[in-house]
């Protein structure tokens, strides 16, 4: 199943996109709007590791004794900072400025696991693709932190252009592809923008699905398995976070759609 879900908007409020069920057995997804009456957030996390992403204002993060300012991001054709939170801590989130949003991905983790701030001087840096399906692809969490279950990062398309191509999955146990879950959560500049995701099988699979969905600023699409290229409106430059989480820990394990992997040799 595929939940396509529209963001709360500005509205202050904690706002559970996702959480561990049936559909997604690994990652959970959570928005927090700090602004009006609601200035801090605090919460445990429990069983599970988090990574926090920041969109909007500037964030005071504290985690058992560790803190850190996060300044308010200038624009989104750059990657934004990144905290790792392990399993079993506390956090208080509190925003100096008028609002703040941040968003919250979380996997089952595992103990004695310590908190790490990734800027963006820090962050895996990939150009990929070609011709209008280029774009840059920043991973924050991979195998840079030990402990960790999930895979982080953002992508940023350029306006016009293609990204996660050509399709690609991540949904079983095959060569080098492992399976894993992912969330998409988009954001465009200026934020009027919008652009479509597909997200489809093999026409072999046992239990074969097409979907497309039209995204907006603030929409996030939860990606059980299946193919998932996306295309930005001309115009406005796409960023997305993108989490995973699965039955291993790999990154760049994917199969690319043997239909469309030919246009790597073009």
């Amino acid at each position: 199943m595929h939940l396509h879900r529209k963001s709360p908007g500005d509205a202050p409020g904690v706002y559970p996109l996702a959480r561990r069920s049936a559909d997604l057995k690994f990652l959970s997804f959570t928005i927090v709007e700090l602004g009006g009456s609601l200035t801090e957030h605090v919460f445990e996390t429990g069983e599970e590791e988090q990574a926090l992403s920041f969109y909007k204002g500037g964030v005071r993060v504290e985690v058992d004794g560790w803190s850190a300012e996060i300044p308010a991001r200038k624009s989104l054709r750059e990657p934004g900072p990144v905290v790792y939170v392990p399993a079993g801590s506390k956090v208080r989130l509190s925003a100096p400025d008028p609002a703040a949003r941040i968003a919250i991905a979380g996997a089952p983790g595992q103990p004695g696991g310590k908190v790490a701030l990734i800027v963006p001087a820090d962050v895996m840096v990939s150009e990929t693709g070609q011709d209008n399906w280029r774009r840059m692809v920043y991973t924050h969490i991979a195998d840079n932190l030990e402990h960790a279950r999930l895979i982080a990062g953002e992508t940023v398309s350029q306006p016009g252009g293609w990204t996660s191509c050509p399709p690609h999955k991540h949904d079983c146990f095959r060569g080098a592809e492992v399976p894993m879950e992912e969330i998409y959560y988009f954001q465009f500049e200026p934020p009027q923008g919008f652009g479509f995701i597909r997200v489809y099988t093999d026409k072999d699979d046992p239990e074969p699905f097409d979907h497309a969905f039209p995204v907006e600023h603030g929409d996030a699409v939860l990606i059980p398995r299946g193919y998932h290229p996306v295309s930005a409106c001309p115009g406005y430059t796409l960023n997305y976070l993108w989490v995973m989480a699965g039955e291993a820990r790999k990154y760049g394990a994917w199969q690319d759609d043997p239909n469309h992997s030919w246009i790597k040799g073009v």
